[in-house]
């Protein structure tokens, strides 16, 4: 299937990303800056009233003691958070209601993120969240730096890929949710278990499309669904059927999407079995309305006993 739907930019997009261009001199004339993007909504041009701006500064060594005297002081804005950690110095500032959010960390840091994911295939969420949110972003000041990076996280390799696979095929029996969770009246552990299925979902999506998805804070799914070449039908509408219909129909949209992921994983992914998955998805029979009469041994062992 096709991916990679295009949008027209909201015009909040395009207003914050000539803003967040006119911030980017207060930095950039620095000496030790390599580089600064712009990242989250506005380079996906998903932006609305209530998006910040996230601009990423990228040092060769911090200058944490010209970052202390607050690099925005000569204009009208308010600093109102900063902290500073080893490698790293966060500040947020106000432009009226606008907030704006500057990391700064340093280039060895950031090569140290992204060896640990493309060299030693680490399936840290908040590492690939970091890397897909590089991939999405913009560059407002050293583009020559940005396209060399931007290159060498593109090359997601499929070592990951599958690990991401295996990591996200951990998945409730729908007639867990249905009976023990919301038939009991436990209804946070209902959409609790729903939401952890959808995320395993996305998960596995991530690692058939190769894309860096950060799965526990799952933001702009139609916009990354939008653009997975391998997905199921209608993946982005059945999402939002499992979470607004009733149990009863939701759960039977869920296991259709259950069924259509692990089919997408057969078709592309034959090393992975899913044949284990499948059946547990069938091995859910608690339910004892009484006791067995007695305790007594069993006619013939072998013809009963399941092997694991």
């Amino acid at each position: 299937m096709e991916g990679k739907k295009r949008r027209e930019p909201t015009p909040a997009s395009l207003w914050r990303i000539e803003f967040a261009r006119e911030l980017t001199p207060f930095y950039s004339s620095h000496a030790g800056i390599e580089m600064i993007i712009l990242s989250g909504s506005p380079p996906k041009g998903l932006s609305d009233a209530y998006s910040d701006l996230d601009m990423i500064v990228f040092w060769n060594a911090i200058d944490f003691d010209w970052l202390e005297r607050i690099p925005l002081r000569d204009i009208d804005c308010e600093r109102a958070f900063y902290r500073k950690l080893k490698e790293e110095y966060l500040e947020s500032y106000y432009f009226g209601e606008l907030k704006v959010d500057l990391g700064h960390t340093t280039i060895n840091s950031w090569k140290e993120m992204v060896d640990g994911v493309l060299e030693r295939h680490e399936t840290d969420l908040s590492a690939q969240a970091a890397l897909g949110g590089f991939l999405s972003s913009l560059p407002l000041y050293g583009r020559e730096t940005f396209e060399e990076w931007r290159e060498t996280v593109a090359a997601y390799p499929d070592e990951l890929a599958e690990k991401m696979i295996r990591q996200h095929m951990r998945l409730f029996v729908c007639d867990y949710l249905k009976n023990q969770a919301h038939g009991r009246g436990e209804i946070l552990a209902y959409y609790d278990g729903v939401c952890r299925m959808l995320k395993n979902l996305l998960g596995i999506l991530a690692g058939l499309n190769r894309t860096y998805a950060f799965t526990e804070e799952p933001r702009w799914i139609e916009y990354y669904l939008d653009n997975m070449a391998i997905r199921p039908e209608n993946a982005w509408e059945r999402v939002c059927s499992v979470l607004e219909s009733a149990p009863e129909e939701g759960l039977e949209v869920l296991e259709g999407l259950i069924g259509d992921v692990l089919d997408l994983i057969d078709e592309h992914r034959t090393a992975i079995d899913t044949s284990r998955v499948r059946r547990g998805r069938k091995a859910m029979r608690v339910r004892a309305r009484e006791r067995k009469p007695a305790l007594r041994p069993r006619k013939d062992p072998a013809s009963t006993l399941t092997k694991p």
